[in-house]
């Protein structure tokens, strides 16, 4: 029978859900193959899927599961290749000792693509079905990605990912009549705040965020998920002031350009109004010219900054603001 999971990391709702995604997998995946399919209990760290991969030798498997409507983000499950035959080849009908000579040399041939691929498609689903079930607001999730990967092509198949944050959840993964080997799902970081306003770092520093594109705003809320800082969005000047009348604001950071009102007014006004005046402000703009640089600056921003921007960058420019330094809380 396998464990539930019990993780100092997890806050309570997700640990609940990603217990109730692993009961589920092994529930259907058994079905599914006609024979036991176990996941463990896992232990979980927070990584970087490019430190995540880094830490491997040899080839793997993934599985990327896309998450669409209300939410964003990708669920990847990381498994080993001569896992991701042993899937593929049972799925098809395969006699074990046909199975155990596939894996012997590591060969993930045409049925066996085809297997793991259709496993692929049925594992998103089963996913789909416990978020649909737990979840407060719609889901969609669809297979993204499912390919064979190791360190050699893992920049040209993840891409812009390798920086994303993530729960990492290693767990042994048991399918019968095989050996044991090692199974990883990684959720999201930002997956806490998202589904259940649970947040996996203490937030010391409010940073209100004022851009009229919601794909910046998500953008920004992703590279400070697991950090100090708690981002409170507002979409135009309206909102960030009726934020800053109700909200302990920290750091402001501040889009050039605005529904209505330019950003450079926006904080003229913020620095001649007594109860914001003293809150630091960066702005932050695609294509700005040196005069708009020039101008902000005068207007009282304590910085600029040039989209696109990673998260190195964001966070050079505004760690300084923070207001306290606290390790990442364990629950």
């Amino acid at each position: 029978m396998v464990e539930t999971l019990e993780t100092s990391i997890c806050p309570p709702k997700l640990k609940g859900l990603i217990d109730s995604t692993i009961n589920k997998l092994n529930e259907d995946c058994t079905s599914l193959l006609g024979r036991n399919f176990g996941i463990s209990k896992p232990n979980s760290e927070i990584v970087s899927l490019g430190e995540f991969i880094d830490n491997k030798d040899g080839n793997y498997y993934l599985i990327n599961s896309e998450l669409g409507e209300s939410y964003q983000g990708s669920i990847c499950t990381i498994l080993k290749l001569s896992d991701a035959i042993k899937i593929g080849s049972v799925l098809l009908g395969s006699e074990d000792k046909d199975i155990k000579e596939k894996v012997e040399k590591g060969e993930l041939d045409t049925d066996c693509t085809d297997g793991i691929m259709e496993f692929s498609r049925q594992y998103s689903a089963i996913i789909e079905s416990v978020l649909r079930s737990k979840l407060p607001k719609p889901v969609h999730v669809k297979l993204s990605t499912c390919t064979s990967i190791n360190k050699d092509n893992a920049g040209d198949v993840l891409k812009d990912m390798l920086s994303n944050e993530y729960i990492s959840l290693t767990s042994f993964l048991l399918i019968k009549g095989f050996d044991t080997e090692q199974f990883n799902i990684l959720f999201p970081i930002e997956s806490a705040d998202d589904f259940f306003g649970e947040m996996i770092h203490e937030k010391s520093t409010n940073v209100l965020v004022t851009d009229d594109s919601l794909t910046d705003v998500r953008i920004i809320s992703k590279y400070l998920s697991n950090t100090v800082f708690r981002v409170i969005p507002a979409y135009n000047a309206r909102d960030a002031f009726s934020v800053l009348q109700k909200e302990k604001i920290h750091l402001i950071l501040l889009d050039l350009i605005l529904p209505e009102h330019s950003g450079i007014e926006v904080c003229k006004k913020i620095k001649k109004t007594p109860y914001t005046r003293g809150i630091p402000l960066i702005m932050i703009s695609a294509k700005p010219t040196q005069e708009a640089v020039m101008e902000s600056l005068e207007a009282g921003a304590r910085d600029f900054i040039v989209k696109p921007f990673n998260k190195e960058t964001l966070l050079q420019k505004i760690n300084r603001f923070r207001i306290k330094e606290k390790p990442a809380t364990l629950y």
